[in-house]
Order: C-alpha cells, then sequence, then structure tokens
C-alpha cells in the first residue's frame, strides 16, 4: 500500500473517532451516550482543487471534509492528518480538538491582495453532509 493510501486511512480514522461514526458495539446501559440534542448524521467526503477550479481555498491539491457533531465544518490534510476548523463553530472547538489553524492551509486571493479565497462554497458543501 502507498504511503499516501495508509495516510488517508488514518486521516479518516481520526474524523470518524471525532464525529462518533462507525462504531460496530451495541451501547449497554453503562456507556450508551446521551443524544445530543438535534444531533446529525457526520460523514466525510474528499474534495480537490480540480472540482473547484479557481475557487479552491486551499494551499493542499486535496483535502478532507467533513462536518462533525453541532455543525461543526473542518477538513483535513489528506497527506498528514491535520485537522482544520473551516466555520466558526468549528473554530470555537478548535482548541480543545487539536486542530491547527486554518491559515496554515489557506490561500491567499490573488484577485484581492492581502485576502483569502473565500471558504463560503465549502462550508455550504461541508454543511450539506450534516443533513
Amino acid at each position: 500500500m502507498h504511503l499516501t493510501t495508509l495516510r488517508r486511512f488514518a486521516a479518516i480514522a481520526a474524523v470518524c473517532s471525532l464525529a462518533g461514526c462507525g462504531s460496530d458495539s451495541e451501547p449497554t446501559a453503562a456507556n450508551k451516550p446521551e443524544p445530543a440534542p438535534a444531533a446529525k448524521q457526520q460523514s466525510i467526503t474528499i474534495i480537490d482543487q480540480e472540482t473547484f477550479g479557481a475557487e479552491w481555498p486551499f494551499t493542499q491539491p486535496e483535502m478532507h471534509l467533513a462536518c462533525l457533531q453541532g455543525s461543526a465544518v473542518v477538513v483535513m490534510d489528506v497527506n498528514t492528518g491535520a485537522m482544520y476548523p473551516v466555520n466558526g463553530i468549528a473554530s470555537g472547538k478548535a482548541a480543545s480538538m487539536g486542530m491547527q489553524p486554518l491559515d496554515q492551509v489557506w490561500q491567499d486571493s490573488t484577485d484581492l491582495p492581502g485576502t483569502k479565497v473565500s471558504v463560503g462554497p465549502v462550508i455550504e458543501r461541508g454543511l450539506a453532509l450534516c443533513n
């Protein structure tokens, strides 16, 4: 297996563990989690520069996109597994979840010097994963 493939599996496993997906065991009375208000199904997808074209906001050509509990939209570097908050909800959870600052992978805008490429389309796509 390629190292990149192994990193992708590790990144997906990390997001799944944070999102609470993929559990094979049935909860018992002792370990049954309390249901979160308005709990939503979390999922992960791969997004890439080719699909987004000029609107691609990241310095990496490909990222994992996930919606974590509470509509926190995050991206993960497919090579390193580093997680970055994309929306405000995720930014509020960033420190407690060990996320890196988005600025580390956020592309500078070539149209408006001193600004960044909008992450709006990524947030929209991430929130769609929450539904």
